[in-house]
């Protein structure tokens, strides 16, 4: 539960960074919304491994020194956070284009609705304990 909450506290950070720069995308530079939703994520995506390599998993990460070990676990982060973030995209067009959602309140919302998933997934595949010579 001690890594659930951190991790949930690490991911809100991330909402910061990702509306943040969307706002920056849509709103200043004025791109598109799909574009505007990946560039933020991914943003948010390598904010929050950072963070949940040094303290959600931190005791974990120590177990698997090295810059080789970090990169395989951001490219694994990375890559299942991909998977959410394609439903995110999902979720945010359908609520924005399809429903006349606000586009924040719709990416509020996909992001909640891919926590969990991105959490569970992430504590079996990116921090697992491996052998490491």
């Amino acid at each position: 539960m001690g890594k659930f909450l951190r991790f949930g506290i690490v991911g809100f950070s991330g909402v910061f960074v990702n509306m943040g720069l969307l706002y920056v995308l849509r709103h200043i530079l004025s791109w598109e919304l799909t574009r505007s939703l990946i560039i933020a994520a991914e943003f948010a995506i390598i904010s929050n491994f950072l963070w949940n390599d040094l303290w959600t998993f931190g005791d974990i990460s120590k177990r698997q020194p090295g810059k080789r070990q970090r990169l395989k676990r951001l490219l694994k982060f990375n890559t299942i956070c991909l998977m959410g973030l394609i439903l995110n995209v999902l979720l945010v067009n359908v609520l924005f284009n399809v429903f006349g959602m606000n586009e924040y309140l719709a990416n509020l919302i996909a992001i909640a609705t891919v926590t969990l998933w991105n959490f569970w997934i992430n504590m079996k595949l990116s921090w697992r304990v491996t052998d490491v010579k």
